[in-house]
């Protein structure tokens, strides 16, 4: 019986870990991120970002008939992480959730996700790189973020990079 608790209370470590390691990761890096905007006078909402570093899998705008026909409550972003012990976030994925499939339209790496003032504060030696990280990835998974770059997605599959749908350009 002993044996049988122990491998029990095994198994209940580990998943106790898995569940909640995304979780402190994510207290972990808000805490950092905003002690270090807070102390150089940064709000992190206010900063700015560009939505060039997205990658798009399909071509914009489309004429896939269930991307042309998808609604803006239709896209998804999905976080993308690596390890499930140490999550670290690599980038975000974003699709159209249909009933019969899922179509990813782009996705955003992490490391190209850049902020041009932390590039600046970078530069000047105020901050490190792994600082850098910490505060780009929690600006990137912020909600307000997100709702943009959700944004920002539905339009380029609806206009496309130069802001015309396809019946316009042809």
């Amino acid at each position: 019986m002993t044996g049988f608790s122990v491998i029990v209370a095994t198994l209940v470590f580990v998943g106790l870990l898995l569940l909640s390691s995304r979780f402190f990761c994510f207290v972990e890096m808000k805490s950092v991120a905003v002690r270090i905007t807070k102390s150089l006078g940064l709000n992190i909402v206010d900063l700015d970002y560009s939505f060039e570093q997205i990658v798009y899998f399909v071509s914009l705008p489309s004429n896939i008939p269930t991307l042309k026909n998808a609604k803006q409550e239709d896209l998804v972003i999905k976080l993308d992480y690596r390890s499930l012990f140490f999550p670290r976030l690599t980038g975000i994925k974003i699709f159209i959730k249909t009933e019969e499939e899922d179509i990813i339209i782009s996705y955003l790496p992490t490391k190209d996700f850049r902020l041009p003032v932390l590039d600046q504060i970078l530069e000047q030696g105020k901050i490190n790189r792994d600082d850098y990280l910490k505060i780009s990835t929690y600006k990137l998974i912020h909600q307000t973020t997100l709702n943009e770059i959700a944004e920002e997605s539905y339009k380029q599959i609806r206009l496309g990079r130069n802001g015309k749908t396809v019946s316009e350009e042809a």
